[in-house]
């Protein structure tokens, strides 16, 4: 697609491989005692089971099967509290971008590289949806991987469909690499932007238009 020519022409990989890192790895007996916690004697977690019986035998269709995942845990919430209820578990079938459940999925399903976890089967890398926060957002649309104003289940698709086009077996790798900018408030608003430290700056649609706030490279 144009997009995915776009982005290897930029060099989004080479921009990706030198941002900020993320946090301080865990170490292999912490993820061992971790995955002591998560699964059964039998070696499976008891979510991913509940997770696949919401799948009944179909085939992987990680919004599906993710709206049938939260709607078990509404369900036995009941009706009280819905604000509360709804809140911790959204509904992606209704636009819901479900930050906090497909950062979960990602914990759990990549394989563990000191960050995750590689607990799940149920999902392969390659079908996670990038967890859509502020850092996230603003990113995709200052370096061009989305065209959506709206913080919404579909911006996040967009957005993994331009990293999975650069990466198809695993696009969600990037979300590191994009978030940390914003969380390390190198790339801000309340500090008006400090492209001379952001390896995305050649990329950055903000930059390029000399916007207010955003002082240019040098």
């Amino acid at each position: 697609t144009g997009m995915s020519t776009a982005l290897r022409s930029v060099g989004l990989l080479d921009a990706l491989s030198s941002a900020p890192p993320g946090p301080s790895v865990a170490t292999p007996c912490s993820h061992a005692r971790l995955h002591r916690l998560a699964t059964d004697a039998g070696g499976k977690c008891a979510l991913e089971r509940l997770y696949l019986d919401g799948r009944g035998g179909g085939p992987p269709e990680l919004r599906a099967d993710l709206s049938r995942f939260l709607a078990w845990f509404r369900a036995r919430w009941g009706g009280a509290l819905p604000r509360q209820r709804d809140f911790l578990f959204p509904r992606p079938e209704r636009g819901s971008a479900c930050k906090r459940h497909n950062l979960f999925l990602r914990w759990v399903v990549r394989e563990t590289d000191g960050v995750d976890l590689g607990l799940w089967k149920a999902v392969t890398p390659k079908e996670l949806v990038i967890p859509l926060d502020t850092h996230i957002a603003r990113m995709g649309e200052w370096i061009g991987l989305t065209r959506r104003r709206t913080r919404d289940w579909r911006m996040a698709e967009e957005i993994t469909a331009a990293l999975r086009a650069v990466r198809p077996e695993d696009p969600v790798a990037f979300d590191y690499p994009l978030s940390r900018l914003g969380i390390l408030r190198v790339c801000t608003r309340p500090r008006k932007g400090i492209c001379s430290a952001c390896p995305f700056a050649p990329l950055c649609s903000r930059r390029r238009k000399n916007l207010p706030g955003i002082r240019p490279m040098g």
